[in-house]
Order: C-alpha cells, then sequence, then structure tokens
C-alpha cells in the first residue's frame, strides 16, 4: 500500500505515538529503532484487528447477524515497509534517546517522503486470513460484506474457485444517515471478469475522504448460481480484432496482448464473458492476471501458432458459429550493446517474417524512470539498428520499453530486459581564477582562503566533494547546481610549520565514481616592512658627521635671529 505526501507524515506520527513512554518514543522523531519494532510486533496487533469483511448465505440482506467473518492469521501475516526512515535525508540524525542502537538513525514524524507498507503471506505459510467456510461451499446465494469506512484509497480483489454459473447479481452500499447529510453515493459499482478457466474475479475500488469522519459505509455483494431468466450468448463487438489478425509476441515466455480496458471491449455480455482459444500448437494458451488484462503464454518449441477464439459466459453460452481467428507469434528477436562513453545503446531488431514490415521506437527504463524518446525505425525483411539515448538514466541495469505498430496487428508495447548495464562516468570539476590570475582568494587576515567553481555529472548524479590541505581532509563545500565554493582555513598548517598549501580536490558521484584535481594555491603576499635609510658615512674618513641635520637647522635659525637684531 503507497502512502504518499503528507499522508505519509500522518503514518509516521501514529506510529511514533505506539511508543509514548518508552524511549524514544512520542517525541515527533521517527526511527529505525521504532521501524524495527514495528515489523516485529505489527503481526501481533494486526491479528487483533477486524478484517472488516464477512460473509453468510441465504437470502440477500444489508445487516449483520451469524456473519461468517474473515479473522488475520498471526502466523501468516507478513508485514514489511519502505522507506519509513528515508535514506540520506537531510533531517537525519543519530538516535539521542537512552538505549538506541548503535547504527540508530531518526528523522522528523513531519517527513512527507512518500513510503510502502505491504501485508503478505509470510515464508513457510499458505495464508494470513481465514473464515469458516460457508455451510453449502457457496452453491446457493450468499452475500459480500465490506465496511469500507474511512478507506481513502483501497481496492478489493476478490478471485472465487471456478463454480459453473457462479455470477454477481447485485450490489449496494448502506450508510449510517449521518446528521451531516453524507452519503456513501459516490462508490462506484464493482467489476467483474471470468478468466480462462471459468474462475470469477470480482474488483471494488473505494475512494473515501477521510475528513467525514462520522460518515460510515457498508458494501454489498451479492452472488448465485441460478440461471438467470433469460440468457443471451456473448456478442463480438465492433472493437474486437477482426479475422485473421496478428498478435505479436517477442518469443517464448508469457506476454500481454491487451489491457483490460482494451480486451473487455472485444464482446459484450450482461453477465459478464471470458476469453477462450484453443490453438494449433501445444503449449500456448491464453491467461489473465488480478487486473484483467489478457495474456498470451508461448512454449519454447514453438514461434508461431493459429488460435480459434471465442467470447464465453459464465453459464458456458457462447456462439460456436461466430469465432474469431488470430495468429499469435514471435515479430522479431533483439540483442543489444552500450556505447563506451555511455551515451546510448545501439538495440538491433532483426524481423521473422511474421509481417511484412513494421515500425519500432524504443526508450531506456530504470527503476520505472524513462530515458528520452528515440527515433522510430521502419524494419522489414532485415535487420536494423537504433540508437537508444542513456543520458537521462543512472549508471547500473537498465531494460527497455518497446512499442510496433503494423497493418492488420495488434500494437505491440513490451518490456525487454537484455542484460545490459550503463557505465559511470566520473564528474568533472573546474576551478575559476580570481582577477589576479590565481586559483584562491586570501582574506585579510591571510589565515583562510576561498576557492570556488563548477561541477558536473554526466550521468546527472548528485555530487559530494571534499579537498585535503597539508595532511587534513575538508568537506565544507557548498553547492548550488553546478555551481560550487569553499572557504579553507590553513590552521592546520600553521600549527605544523607548513607553507605549501596546495590542495587536492575530489568530486565523489552517488555510483561511487572520484575525480581528483591538484589545484596550486600561492603563499598569502605578506605586507614588506618599511625602509629605514642607512646612516650616511664620510667617504674620505669614514667617520660619522658630527652635527645632526636638527642641530644644524637650530644654529642657522639663532643666525638669522642674531642678524635681525643687529639691524635694528
Amino acid at each position: 500500500m503507497p502512502v504518499n505526501a503528507s499522508n505519509s507524515a500522518i503514518v509516521r506520527d501514529n506510529l511514533d505515538g505506539l511508543f509514548e513512554g518508552l524511549p524514544g518514543g512520542d517525541n515527533e522523531w521517527i526511527s529505525t529503532d521504532e521501524r524495527d519494532a514495528v515489523r516485529s510486533i505489527g503481526p501481533k496487533c494486526i491479528a487483533d484487528m477486524e478484517t472488516r469483511l464477512g460473509m453468510r448465505e441465504g437470502i440477500p440482506h444489508s445487516g449483520g447477524v451469524d456473519w461468517n467473518d474473515f479473522e488475520f492469521v498471526e502466523d501468516g501475516i507478513g508485514l514489511d515497509e519502505v522507506n519509513l526512515v528515508p535514506d540520506g535525508h537531510p533531517d537525519a540524525r543519530t538516535c539521542t534517546n537512552f538505549g538506541a542502537a548503535a547504527d540508530c538513525k531518526e528523522v522528523p514524524t513531519s517527513t512527507t517522503d512518500d513510503m510502502e507498507i505491504s501485508l503478505f503471506v509470510s515464508d513457510g505459510e499458505t495464508n494470513n486470513v481465514r473464515w469458516d467456510q460457508l455451510p453449502n461451499s457457496g452453491v446457493s446465494n450468499f452475500t459480500l460484506a465490506m465496511n469500507i469506512s474511512n478507506m481513502s484509497d483501497a481496492a478489493l480483489v476478490v478471485t472465487f474457485p471456478v463454480l459453473q454459473g457462479l455470477r454477481m447479481y447485485d450490489f449496494r452500499v448502506v450508510d449510517n444517515q449521518p446528521a451531516s447529510g453524507q452519503t456513501c453515493d459516490h462508490i462506484g459499482d464493482p467489476s467483474f471478469t471470468y478468466l480462462p478457466d471459468g474462475a470469477l474475479r470480482v474488483t471494488q475500488l473505494v475512494n473515501f475522504d477521510r475528513t467525514q469522519w462520522d460518515l460510515f459505509c457498508d458494501m454489498f455483494m451479492d452472488f448465485t448460481t441460478q440461471e438467470p431468466t433469460t440468457n443471451d450468448v456473448p456478442a463480438w463487438t465492433d472493437d474486437a480484432p477482426a479475422n485473421g489478425s496478428i498478435v505479436p509476441t517477442t518469443g517464448a515466455g508469457t506476454w500481454r496482448f491487451a489491457t483490460a480496458d482494451v480486451g473487455n471491449a472485444w464482446a459484450a455480455d450482461e453477465n459478464g464473458w471470458s476469453l477462450q482459444c484453443t490453438f494449433d500448437e501445444e503449449g500456448w494458451s491464453v491467461t489473465t492476471n488480478v487486473l484483467g488484462d489478457f495474456f498470451v503464454n508461448q512454449p519454447d518449441t514453438s514461434q508461431q501458432a493459429t488460435a480459434t477464439c471465442t467470447a464465453v459466459d459464465p453459464l458456458g453460452a457462447q456462439d460456436e458459429n461466430d469465432t474469431r481467428t488470430w495468429t499469435f507469434g514471435t515479430l522479431y528477436t533483439a540483442t543489444a550493446t552500450v556505447d563506451d562513453n555511455g551515451k546510448n545503446a545501439r538495440l538491433t531488431i532483426t524481423p521473422t517474417g511474421l509481417v511484412s514490415e513494421f515500425l519500432f521506437s524504443a526508450k531506456a527504463v530504470q527503476n520505472g524512470q524513462m530515458g528520452a524518446a528515440g527515433e522510430t525505425i521502419t524494419v522489414a525483411s532485415s535487420p536494423a539498428t537504433t540508437a537508444v539515448a542513456l543520458q537521462s538514466i543512472r549508471p547500473g541495469a537498465f531494460t527497455f520499453a518497446v512499442e510496433a505498430q503494423a497493418s492488420n496487428m495488434l500494437d505491440h508495447e513490451t518490456e525487454l530486459a537484455l542484460g545490459l548495464t550503463k557505465p559511470n562516468s566520473p564528474p568533472v570539476v573546474q576551478v575559476a581564477v580570481n582577477f589576479d590570475g590565481e586559483n584562491a582568494t586570501w582574506d585579510q587576515s591571510q589565515l583562510k582562503f576561498e576557492m570556488f567553481g563548477l561541477v558536473t555529472d554526466p550521468d546527472l548524479e548528485t555530487v559530494t566533494m571534499s579537498l585535503s590541505i597539508c595532511g587534513a581532509t575538508y568537506q565544507g563545500f557548498n553547492i548550488d547546481g553546478i555551481e560550487w565554493s569553499v572557504e579553507v582555513s590553513t590552521a592546520i598548517c600553521l600549527a605544523n610549520g607548513l607553507t605549501n598549501y596546495d590542495v587536492l580536490i575530489t568530486a565523489t558521484d552517488e555510483s561511487g565514481a572520484t575525480f581528483e584535481l591538484t589545484v596550486g594555491v600561492p603563499s598569502p603576499v605578506v605586507e614588506e616592512p618599511p625602509v629605514v635609510a642607512p646612516p650616511v658615512v664620510d667617504e674620505e674618513t669614514g667617520a660619522l658627521p658630527s652635527v645632526s641635520f636638527t642641530a644644524t637647522l637650530a644654529m642657522l635659525g639663532a643666525a638669522l635671529l642674531l642678524q635681525r637684531k643687529k639691524r635694528d
């Protein structure tokens, strides 16, 4: 179950609150210790919860006595989460509470990173829910009910055992008629489909506004095996593939050839229908998945087969005179390589002759991230190669999302896994120079200097930087986009009597590739002390003058004063 954005913060806060009174609990921080505790005690908590599901035989009803309620089985409950405490979160810190594990990390409960909680059958067990079997094994009428109150986004998918004629004939949602006037009318009808083996699968989607706290909704589905009064056979629609249509695959294996929305529109029947195909080659079959998508299973002993297909309703009704004949087969084989620089993959498509020619395109895919769209090529009688850009994906394994179209052929969409890996390219660092043409600028104290420049990564990964100076490592870089700056203290150099201030800058990307650059840093400019003129020496005798310049001026002033008095 994915939990997104603000909802994930609510879940983190609720889980933290479970540990109120314990060290580190209910402190607005969710930790890895709390996460591990949830994993261990979660099955016990869930086992005491109600499943919200019930089932009862008999006439249709909308009320609640003698329910054969579903129950959780503790031993069968597997519980896991993804990203409850996100790795590398900027607000992450070491746990501060008493008794925390040495490697304990915690993030604020207000963190809105997406997370996922999974409930599954634990290893070695066969089920995590049980219920008392219906007395008549579901042969008679029965009702399946579910309390859907406050389920903001949920899906109920029920696949029943194969039972001839089983069908859903009524559906309703009942609310508690709160004073607010809110209702459950927005809950839509479920969808249903019949699998190729005849099993009935029902899917109910629920969206509920959790702010409607006083509204309660119960959902009821009525099932029966009784034959309807009238039963028309399924009929093909105009959307169904015509006789002689081609259904492409990429070789042995299981391949989807139609989504549920597309495939279900091929025929119509008020009670639902399933697709049944008979092949002229052994090992071929048609199936559907939990979503109702249509798949073909191709054996490794056959490249092509012709199938006669019929639409059949749950009561077995079909029009044997209105079948469709389709050809299933391998459209092409594929091989690929990656360029040495990692910028492109070369995908070679070799046609099998299933069709005379087709259009083909491909994108790189990695963990759901799509690469740039490539060119569309025409593949005819000989192999064709297309370049698939890899710039938008990270180093590591990747696959191809491919599409093909041709006349009289169902559109082909699939994912090819060819065992390719994008190589990792290291970051690139550039150092800017100042107005004096130097790599660093010293401050007025001449005890530290500043450097700046650019850093890029060809694979668009996040880059971290560090430098070493005078035997010490420093990591105080400020990185904004592709620009970086750093202020470096030379205290360690002065403490060790070192005057070589050259630095070694190291840039490391997320995949571990590194780039190193040695940068020369000149010593700071120290102001020269004032120049003091040497004393004047008599060149002939080498003796110092007997009268100083100041004394000479004083004597000259006295002589001028004496001469003035004589004139008076």
